[in-house]
């Protein structure tokens, strides 16, 4: 006998409990290509609990698929309006999953019902986390029009770190509050530089002060490891490892997991070692503060940064992908 047919509802609560077997298992599978990632959510329950949590937020809204009485999917997406996405819609990276032996065309049946609901509202921005280790599920977004913007890594920080070496004038250090100056310059080198191709992603002028003020803060932040290369009184490159807090909602998260939250180098500098020392040196605190494991995030159209990150060993395992959907739909529907 073939399948029963399958059918999409709206989601409800009482879909949740179904859901977060799916979730789990999808997560179970995700630990095998990526072991560092938390085994707590393996659990049912408490993948149950992240469903939960997404549904408490506002504007949620989502689908649920069966096959005869048994759900075999889901999907959730969150409606926000903000100045630099405009009006869009969050896949967040709990809010889908499928039944390991359904198609991952069930990901673009379920897409088709809720993505139309989206667009009625407005929403013609569409965002998913999705996770790296499925292929096909990945090809099944891709089929939908979605592309990669944005890339998440992982990876176990080496027991043995060794410094490459710099020039003599070139020093590693942590920022200190004499720094604050040069480190206002230096803060918007990666805005500036994602404004530029094949990037393209839109630098407001207004947001150089905002990003500026939260550089110095996270410089002076005492739970903070800011690095720098200086030559002289000028800084050439940073990076800034920050601690992450364990969640029982987040599935993203590595265990024992320190962020490599920004880091770049000025252009006349690249080359010649400066990013590769900086992750060492990062690599070297974060060890001896106890820290396993290390993630980062860059944006795939960024050349230079999608090519250095992985260089590193920073490994894909999760991505952030994107589908912009002509607003004209709204209107133009071919009908006379």
């Amino acid at each position: 006998m073939g399948k029963e047919k399958m059918k999409v509802v709206t989601f409800q609560h009482a879909h949740v409990e179904a859901a977060g077997m799916l979730l789990s298992a999808r997560h179970a599978a995700e630990r095998e290509k990526t072991p560092s990632l938390p085994k707590l959510f393996e659990e049912p329950l408490h993948a149950r609990l992240v469903i939960d949590a997404l549904l408490e937020k506002e504007n949620v809204s989502g689908v649920a698929a069966f096959r005869d009485a048994e759900l075999i999917g889901y999907m959730l997406g969150r409606l926000e309006t903000d100045k630099q996405r405009e009006r869009h819609t969050w896949v967040d990276y709990a809010a889908t999953a499928i039944a390991a032996e359904e198609s991952a065309e069930l990901y673009r049946e379920m897409y088709s019902v809720i993505g139309a609901e989206w667009a009625r509202s407005g929403s013609f921005k569409h965002y998913a986390l999705v996770p790296g280790g499925d292929n096909k599920a990945i090809e099944a977004w891709f089929r939908l029009g979605f592309a990669y913007e944005q890339v998440h890594g992982v990876q176990t920080i080496p027991s043995d770190i060794l410094l490459p070496p710099l020039n003599s004038d070139i020093h590693v250090r942590v920022a200190a509050e004499a720094d604050e100056r040069e480190v206002r310059k230096i803060s918007t080198l990666i805005m500036e530089h994602q404004a530029k191709s094949p990037v393209w992603a839109p630098a407001l002028i207004e947001e150089r002060v905002k990003l500026q003020e939260g550089y110095v803060e996270l410089m002076k932040d005492p739970t903070a490891y800011f690095c720098i290369a200086s030559q002289g009184q000028d800084i050439l490159g940073f990076q800034a490892f920050y601690p992450t807090q364990n969640s029982d909602l987040n599935m993203m998260l590595p265990d024992s997991c320190i962020c490599l939250g920004v880091g770049a180098t000025v252009p006349h500098a690249r080359g010649i070692g400066i990013g590769t020392h900086l992750i060492k040196h990062g690599f070297d605190h974060a060890r001896k503060a106890g820290y396993i494991n290390c993630m980062t995030d860059w944006r795939m159209t960024n050349l230079e940064a999608s090519r250095f990150w992985p260089k590193q060993n920073f490994l894909p395992y999760a991505y952030r992908l994107v589908r912009h959907i002509d607003p004209r739909i709204a209107w133009a529907t071919g009908r006379a």
